[in-house]
């Protein structure tokens, strides 16, 4: 909780989890909450997400495939990518700000009661655990990243976020360690 929301009960993330733990709204859902706003728009939100992603990825593997024949083509077809990525990233944000708005504003919503957020989410980061067969590294990407893209990537996603945040909070897990036990280390 100290990674994800920094212990704000009322933390809303630029993609939409939201609470103590950071639930995401599909995933609440799916953990059995209850009231979880989830409006159309979100959902379209995701899809300007994973459209942003795979502009600025064929941008990327069009730089990194350049030779001096192809170079001005395909620099000038990466910068219209990038661009085309930019703009879908702006309608993105906007979605995703007025969810964040609209949530906390007017939205009853259990990832925003502190009980149920600490509840659901240990129950969801027990399940990632038990999938990875106790592998607290892999258990924490799945949690960030998802389990789809552990699996994906047979390991722990290579995304600055996910690794920061396993990276994190296994800091802070054996700070707490060293106070409880003395030790950062489990016996």
């Amino acid at each position: 909780m100290k990674q994800e929301s920094r212990f704000d009960p009322r933390a809303v993330s630029n993609v939409g989890a939201a609470g103590l733990t950071q639930i995401m709204p599909r995933t609440a859902v799916g953990l059995g909450m209850r009231n979880i706003f989830l409006p159309a728009y979100v959902e379209h939100a995701g899809d300007l997400l994973a459209q942003e992603g795979r502009l600025r990825g064929k941008a990327l593997r069009l730089i990194d495939g350049m030779t001096p024949e192809n170079m001005r083509t395909r620099a000038l077809r990466a910068r219209t990518l990038m661009q085309e990525s930019l703009a879908v990233r702006r309608k993105r944000a906007e979605l995703y700000e007025r969810y964040r708005r609209e949530l906390l504003t007017r939205a009853k919503d259990d990832r925003l009661d502190p009980e149920k957020a600490v509840s659901y989410g240990l129950r969801y980061f027990a399940a990632q655990l038990k999938r990875q067969k106790g592998d607290i590294s892999l258990a924490l990407a799945a949690y960030n990243a998802g389990p789809h893209r552990v699996n994906r990537y047979g390991g722990i996603p290579p995304f600055e976020e996910t690794v920061c945040f396993r990276n994190s909070v296994l800091a802070f897990y054996r700070g707490y360690l060293l106070r409880v036990t003395g030790t950062r280390r489990l016996r």
